[in-house]
């Protein structure tokens, strides 16, 4: 199903001449290496789910006026369901936070990937392929640590756990981390992933 709707969105798109702006993900790598990957790793998807990922970016490419972006881990949506989403609401309940030690993920706030993706459809950027991720990369633990600071929350709420010692329903990659060299040097800068972090806190605190 999700292989034919991708169908129909790039021949839709090729034959209206439109320019097409398809989302995939870090699934699409196996995360067997450290990263951070680019635009240049070859893909090596784990399961149907990376797979159908994969095959959409195939269908996507082959419209003339695309922009494929790779997005990743990400958080501040209009509907509360990331991780760090989860992250956010435990602390503020001074609830426990388990979170990988070892997992590296390049963190990506929805509005800055939003404001690039509207950014690469209304300006001259190359149409390719781009990892649209907020910059830098860390693992889970340094994610729920930061977060806790700007929280104002303690660190002994967190208790690191292993990438290993989770079974998980879809397979996910254990190094996810996406460089975003190649947009930035289009022109788009992403900003960090702590300054992502921190305006996602200042956000959820005024609401």
């Amino acid at each position: 199903m999700r292989a034919r709707s991708r169908t129909a969105q790039a021949r839709i798109a090729s034959e209206r001449n439109c320019t097409l702006i398809h989302f995939s993900s870090d699934f699409v790598f196996d995360g067997v290496a450290p990263g951070p990957y680019d635009e240049s790793t070859p893909p090596h998807p784990r399961g149907a789910y990376a797979s159908s990922k994969l095959i959409g970016e195939w269908f996507a490419s082959e419209v003339p006026r695309h922009y494929l972006l790779r997005v990743e881990s990400l958080f501040g949506g209009p509907v509360a369901k990331s991780t760090i989403d989860g992250m956010y609401a435990a602390f503020a309940a001074n609830r426990e936070v388990r979170a990988f030690s070892d997992r590296t993920v390049s963190p990506s706030y929805v509005g800055d990937v939003a404001a690039a993706a509207i950014a690469l459809a209304t300006g001259t950027t190359p149409f390719g392929l781009y990892h649209c991720v907020n910059s830098g990369h860390t693992t889970w633990l340094g994610v729920a640590r930061e977060l806790a600071r700007l929280m104002g929350r303690r660190e002994s709420l967190i208790t690191p756990v292993t990438f290993a010692g989770v079974a998980m329903k879809v397979p996910r990659p254990q190094h996810a981390a996406l460089s975003n060299e190649k947009l930035k040097r289009a022109g788009i800068v992403m900003p960090t992933w702590q300054d992502a972090l921190a305006r996602y806190v200042a956000n959820r605190s005024a609401t």
